[in-house]
């Protein structure tokens, strides 16, 4: 088994730590280079892929339900149906939420390059009111900055996520589940400063 995909972004890390928790031999690749994408992903060019002997599964989603199919011990969904139900759409929501937030940080850190010496703006966007306007739109209409706007974001999702853990050791379950293993990585990934300034929100 073989697990390609750089070891900071969530995706991966989800599917890593699926492989520990089913106690499984594997080895983890990371791309050094733009090519390694392409190379081991033909068909899409996104990581993480997972190789099962002569098998290549992408996406981390259908990668943890492949997991499921091959090695059914320890299962990553609850015997209740509800209860799984409810696993996956966490599991979801974990994945997209990050995917929101670092998109909504990439934009920014694009805009700022965009607007540093050499690669200043010109014409109307250089007028003081047209930029202040603009940056009062970005921030959803108040004068917080953008990058300040996604850290409280992250804050009131990891807020939503105690409240919804409870006092259970795993959502909705006694055991860990893919949706423990998605918000784990989503907070894995917070810890390694994917997205800066998010690591001042407490990952307790």
């Amino acid at each position: 088994i073989v697990l390609y995909g750089p070891r900071t972004i969530p995706y991966t890390e989800k599917v890593r730590r699926a492989l520990v928790l089913k106690g499984l031999d594997f080895e983890l690749r990371e791309p050094e280079s733009p090519d390694d994408y392409k190379r081991w992903s033909p068909e899409t060019g996104l990581l993480p892929v997972l190789t099962i002997d002569s098998e290549l599964v992408s996406d981390s989603t259908r990668i943890l339900y492949r997991l499921d199919e091959l090695f059914p011990k320890p299962p990553l969904l609850a015997a209740d149906p509800v209860v799984a139900a409810q696993q996956r759409q966490l599991e979801d929501w974990a994945d997209e939420s990050f995917l929101w937030y670092w998109n909504r940080w990439l934009v920014l850190a694009q805009q700022r390059e965009a607007s540093a010496p050499g690669g200043e703006r010109r014409g109307a966007l250089r007028l003081g009111g047209v930029r202040r306007g603009l940056a009062w739109l970005r921030a959803g209409g108040t004068w917080e900055r953008p990058e300040t706007a996604i850290s409280r974001g992250i804050g009131d999702r990891l807020d939503d996520l105690a409240n919804l853990l409870g006092t259970r050791p795993f959502f909705y379950a006694e055991r860990p589940s893919m949706a423990a293993l998605a918000v784990y990585a989503m907070l894995r990934s917070i810890e390694f400063g994917l997205i800066p300034d998010s690591t001042q929100q407490p990952l307790s």
